[in-house]
């Protein structure tokens, strides 16, 4: 009924984790692991999983695949979407893991509305040590629990680029497989906020219903070596994306003026460029008017 797929790249101090919290779950009949030219021992682990764990005639079939170079994990995620046989699809990273029951009453929801899309579900945030705590919360207000917000799409979109905070994550989703093949996979050219961009394609398209559990299913593990800490490369991938999804925002109806406002003054604060000053940012504001008549358009009409 589901299949899961986890990207692996050097991952042998959580991987084990990850796997053992995929084996006991309802519905789940297909574990696709990715390995993304892992040189650690992450190969000798799956090796032990497959022999002790993973049968000819067992519930969850295993399936392996391999990339020769590391290319990434969108690489790696849309290489394993290749090989999905089941329905449902949902994603775990290497160093995250599902709770009990982590599909049980997302499946029954989906069974019972053939015209919802997906489910998505709340996740807990847990940290890997004192250090892994504090040099996250240096770069963000991150909540403990994610995605416990009861939306609908009308205002998800908003909510995901509007700064409100009321967002949801890729582990908290559990997705039909038709419903990916009409969006497409995962962009290859985002380094980083590949997740973002996959699920702004979701929910500007696609119908979707919050989990009836408001507790966790999934917890996420934030460690020392996060690439989100790496943040001047991420704030470059951010700015591409805001940038990317610009004229769709200015069409928004849902989406609030001082959504938009936030929107633009993001554009502004160019990373990529290294002036913040008052009159760089007019000029940077007459460059994007000129570039996107779309969006003086739109203040016209403020």
């Amino acid at each position: 009924m589901v299949s899961v797929i986890i990207p692996v790249h050097n991952a042998e101090k959580t991987l084990a984790r990850a796997i053992k919290s995929v084996l006991n779950q309802v519905f789940v009949s297909q574990l696709i692991i990715v390995n993304d030219a892992s040189t650690d021992d992450s190969l000798s682990i799956i090796a032990f999983f497959r022999t002790a764990y993973f049968f000819p005639n067992g519930n969850i079939k295993l399936d392996l695949r391999s990339l020769d170079d590391n290319k990434g994990v969108s690489m790696a995620r849309n290489l394993g979407l290749e090989w999905v046989t089941s329905p449902l699809v949902s994603f775990l990273d290497a160093d995250d893991e599902y709770l009990p029951g982590r599909f049980y009453e997302n499946v029954l929801q989906l069974i019972e509305n053939k015209d919802i899309e997906g489910i998505y579900s709340p996740v807990q945030v847990k940290y890997e040590g004192i250090s892994a705590k504090e040099n996250h919360q240096k770069m963000s207000n991150e909540k403990e629990i994610i995605g416990d917000i009861g939306e609908l799409n009308t205002r998800l979109f908003s909510n995901f680029l509007g700064c409100s905070g009321k967002y949801f994550l890729l582990t908290g989703l559990l997705i039909r497989r038709k419903s990916i093949l009409n969006i497409g996979f995962f962009d290859p050219d985002y380094a980083y906020c590949q997740d973002t961009d996959w699920l702004l394609r979701i929910i500007s398209t696609l119908a979707l219903l919050p989990s009836k559990s408001k507790d966790p299913l999934v917890i996420i593990w934030r460690h020392a070596e996060n690439r989100i800490l790496d943040g001047s490369s991420a704030s470059v991938c951010r700015y591409a994306l805001l940038k990317k999804w610009l004229p769709y925002v200015l069409t928004r109806k849902d989406f609030a003026f001082k959504q938009k406002l936030f929107f633009l003054n993001s554009l502004l604060d160019s990373p990529i460029k290294l002036g913040r000053h008052k009159i760089f940012k007019i000029l940077t504001a007459f460059e994007m008017c000129i570039r996107n008549p779309r969006i003086l358009s739109w203040l016209i009409k403020q």
